[in-house]
């Protein structure tokens, strides 16, 4: 993006400079190179300049700090020179040569205060309702982020956005939506939609072995649209409607028991003690499905002596597609950390294998299967038991979040721990793959 004054085409400005200085020249010109791809000067944005600065040439160009920041000053000349002052003061600038210092420092303390800095960036993409930025971008992505932090910075040029006024943030979160929903060429492509081809096809072909051939069986049946049940998660419905009128609890924040009863008789949960059943922790199927919606889908909260909505929660309450959505993909759970989650890679390949499974799946047939999965692909347990125990667990655990939403067939299993899904339950299970696939790419494996 060009700015006012007087400009130099790239070839002129680097003349100019390396009559001034041909050692800054060679410097700048590699810059220049390196940020733009060969692109020449109208593939700078504030954005792409700022990753560069503050991320690649301390990490990837390979001299000491006071050399980043004389390449940081060279390409600052270079952009002065070619009419791009606002954007030779970035890289000139006390905030680059701080964030270039820290990574002296510590390589963490470096990556650190860039995210940071490029947090505060106004130009930068933010999340949607629509879309969550990967950390670990494809190429698609990569393009659509450029392309709609190009056009926030048009928009604050423009005066179309103004930095600290009411609502400014809500406007460039509905511009970014926008462009993410436009058509990217003739045809009826938009950004968002290629996004999402890349997010599937890296899910079911970005690594080798036994999970990706699941995943590639099942992507087909991820995008027909399922034929569900006038409500088909009758349980988490329940809870949000109580809990709009405030859920009450114990003093000990448990579910109240005349509540718990409540929900042993709609439901037919059985539990432990007495027949009355009276407590949550009696019902655990009532439990687990708190858990989800408390800790899981961020739906509600405590709020003293009773359980109430969060913003999350009332979408979900009026809205039964959004109900669906996030309540189905809690059976796998996030995976937002730095590093693969160990539980959420054991769901993930559970529902792989009761989606792909005509028949109900047995336990040990099961275990025995996630086994080799994971072995295959290097887990090994944290906690100090085997392999083969840990996934015993999580097997479990999914267990407990299928009976809270009632999504078990428990009448066509042999045995007590088999996995046999209703309709229902199959297209929720197709459901929270979806959102696996859809998931922002926090890190580079499976």
């Amino acid at each position: 993006m060009r700015q006012t004054g007087r400009m130099m085409s790239e070839a002129e400005a680097l003349q100019a400079l390396a009559r001034e200085d041909p050692a800054v020249a060679d410097d700048a010109k590699a810059a220049l190179r390196w940020l733009t791809s060969g692109g020449g000067l109208e593939a700078i944005s504030l954005l792409r300049l700022q990753e560069f600065l503050w991320y690649v040439l301390p990490t990837s160009w390979p001299m000491p700090e006071n050399g980043h920041i004389a390449v940081a000053r060279a390409l600052s000349r270079l952009l002065a020179l070619a009419g791009m002052e606002r954007y030779g003061d970035v890289c000139a600038s006390a905030e680059t040569e701080r964030i270039i210092a820290a990574y002296t420092c510590a390589h963490a303390d470096g990556v650190t205060a860039y995210a940071k800095a490029l947090a505060t960036s106004h130009t930068a993409p933010p999340d949607t309702d629509l879309l969550a930025w990967s950390s670990a971008m494809g190429p698609e992505e990569r393009a659509a982020y450029d392309a709609c932090a190009a056009a926030i910075e048009l928009a604050l040029a423009a005066r179309e956005l103004r930095v600290g006024t009411s609502g400014w943030k809500t406007k460039r979160a509905a511009l970014v939506e926008r462009w993410l929903t436009r058509g990217t060429d003739e045809t009826s492509d938009t950004w968002l939609s290629r996004i999402s081809a890349e997010r599937i096809d890296e899910w079911a072909h970005g690594h080798p072995g036994e999970r990706a051939q699941m995943a590639r069986r099942v992507v087909p049946r991820l995008l027909e649209p399922p034929v569900l049940p006038g409500e088909p998660l009758p349980t988490l419905r329940w809870l949000l409607q109580h809990a709009d009128a405030g859920l009450r609890l114990t003093a000990r924040h448990y579910i109240a028991p005349a509540l718990v009863g409540e929900a042993v008789g709609m439901f037919g949960w059985g539990g432990h003690g007495s027949a009355r059943r009276h407590t949550e922790l009696d019902v655990f199927p009532l439990h687990t499905l708190r858990g989800l919606a408390q800790h899981e889908m961020g739906a509600v909260r405590r709020a003293g002596t009773s359980l109430v909505l969060t913003r999350t929660g009332r979408l979900m309450a009026e809205d039964a597609a959004v109900r669906w959505h996030i309540g189905t993909a809690a059976l796998i759970g996030p995976d937002d950390g730095p590093d693969p989650d160990f539980t959420v890679a054991v769901r993930e390949a559970a529902l792989l294998v009761a989606t792909l499974n005509a028949a109900p799946v047995g336990y040990e047939e099961l275990a025995g299967r996630l086994t080799e999965v994971h072995a295959a692909e290097g887990w090994t347990s944290r906690s100090g038991s085997s392999l083969a125990a840990a996934i015993r667990a999580e097997i479990h655990v999914l267990r407990h979040r299928l009976r809270a939403l009632q999504l078990l067939d428990e009448q066509a299993v042999a045995g007590p721990l088999d996995i046999a899904l209703t309709s229902t339950g199959i297209a929720a299970a197709l459901s929270a793959l979806l959102a696996r696939a859809l998931r922002p790419r926090r890190h580079h494996h499976p």
